[in-house]
């Protein structure tokens, strides 16, 4: 086997990222190589941009971000930049203490693997709603036939989600043994989550119409 095809065999199988169960180590081996799509980025500013981008509730330590980076590189997916040879991009970013410096390159094999990632359909778990997110950062590098499937899977996934809280209110079985208080208390619940799952499902038809018109104009 060659060093290649070993790291591709070690890349996990299609959509966990390597073994994830939730998907999220997927969804930020998705990201890392995407940033990378656009040039040279220092390891601390990757970090530094998921975490923003994922909100201030989610924590993303070092420790989950520079083992994740060393696996791409020892796979072949990307490499180390000499800072004289490259530009890497900087921001006002708080770079780890102790740390050294060190810019990343996507290398060929690492462009493949991006692709494969935002193309390849998500697995229904917890993770889905955050690969989703990530991949709708890199619409750019999908044909509008790419994007239909993306949005048709994920209206698919908001579909079943909105039909099972639904199922709930119809269900008298589940909670006709419950005193009406808890009872209550329950239906608050799936009306909170069932409205958010509406308001995606309109998000994203927005975005489906808005695809079609723009496919029409060119």
């Amino acid at each position: 086997m060659t060093r290649q095809a070993a790291a591709q065999k070690n890349a996990g199988s299609a959509g966990d990222g390597g073994g994830n169960e939730d998907g999220r180590s997927g969804a930020f081996e998705l990201f890392i190589l995407g940033e990378l799509m656009d040039g040279v980025y220092h390891g601390y500013l990757l970090r530094d941009i998921l975490a923003r981008m994922l909100g201030p509730y989610r924590q993303i330590s070092w420790a989950a971000i520079y083992p994740l980076i060393h696996r791409l590189e020892r796979q072949g997916f990307i490499t180390r930049e000499d800072e004289a040879q490259g530009a890497p991009r900087t921001e006002d970013a708080a770079q780890p203490v102790g740390r050294q410096r060190q810019a990343y390159a996507i290398t060929a094999s690492g462009r493949e693997r991006f692709h494969e990632l935002l193309t390849q359909p998500g697995k229904r778990n917890a993770g889905y709603r955050e690969m989703f997110a990530i991949k709708l950062m890199y619409l750019n590098y999908l044909t509008p036939e790419q994007r239909r499937a993306l949005f048709a899977e994920c209206g698919d996934y908001l579909t079943r989600q909105r039909d099972h809280l639904r199922h709930v209110f119809t269900a008298q079985s589940t909670t006709s043994v419950l005193p009406d208080i808890q009872r209550e208390q329950i239906f608050r619940m799936m009306r909170f989550r069932l409205a958010g799952a509406e308001a995606e499902i309109r998000w994203l038809e927005e975005e489906m119409a808005r695809l079609e018109q723009d496919t029409m104009r060119r």
